[in-house]
């Protein structure tokens, strides 16, 4: 097995041998994948703790799945291969951004706004990687979002505290960091109670702290 580090970031690329597994802890986020003789065992689940610290995400080794876990799923493959990996993605629709406290930005103002979204995983196994399948570290409710019920999007739904000071947020490498700046080009305040971002179309970069970031955001608001 790959030697496992603290500080190794949980999308390393890791070897297994037969009977050999990991297990992802990345928040309320469970996933267990266990090679074994001609197949892989695979088992995810979500807990409903709360994110309360920040953390690193652990990588842990197991050897066994228990067989009543609710989420197992077996893939069966016929070439041998010992390597797993967790590729972070971003969600798969948009993402509706709501802060707990809506924000006012006065006229020919701007400001920068730090939103992170919870990351979802893609596990792939050998050399190609073939997917065993995507999983969100959190799963986000559903929401609608545009003019009427009959021009818009299915999208997700995310309160944030929109924080101004990067220094402010917590930081957790299961969650992906969008920085977005709102610029108010009209000649009154603007309340910024929910903003649209468009998540599938973005990037997803790892730092040099090894933390999650998208390329930044820009959201205007015209004369008018």
């Amino acid at each position: 097995m790959t030697q496992l580090r603290e500080t190794s970031p949980w999308w390393s690329e890791f070897e297994l041998e037969l009977g050999q597994g990991l297990q992802w802890n990345l928040g309320p986020f469970r996933l267990i994948v266990l090679r074994q003789a001609g197949e892989w065992l695979l088992a995810h689940e979500t807990t409903s703790g709360e994110e309360t610290e920040p953390g690193l995400g652990k990588v842990t080794p197991v050897s066994e799945v228990p067989a009543d876990h609710p989420g197992l799923v077996r893939f069966a493959v016929e070439r041998q291969t010992k390597t797993v990996k967790m590729v972070p993605r971003a969600a798969d629709r948009s993402v509706v951004v709501k802060p707990h406290l809506p924000l006012h930005l006065l006229a020919s103002e701007e400001t920068r706004i730090y939103v992170s979204s919870p990351a979802w995983l893609e596990v792939t196994v050998g050399r190609p990687g073939h997917s065993l399948g995507e999983f969100p570290v959190r799963a986000l409710s559903d929401t609608w979002f545009g003019p009427n019920t009959l021009e818009g999007e299915v999208a997700y739904a995310l309160k944030t505290r929109a924080r101004v000071q990067l220094a402010d947020m917590p930081m957790r490498t299961y969650r992906i960091i969008t920085p977005i700046t709102i610029r108010n080009e009209g000649r009154g305040t603007r309340l910024v109670d929910r903003m649209n971002l468009p998540v599938p179309y973005l990037s997803v970069y790892t730092s040099n702290d090894g933390f999650l970031w998208t390329e930044p955001v820009t959201l205007v608001r015209n004369q008018g």
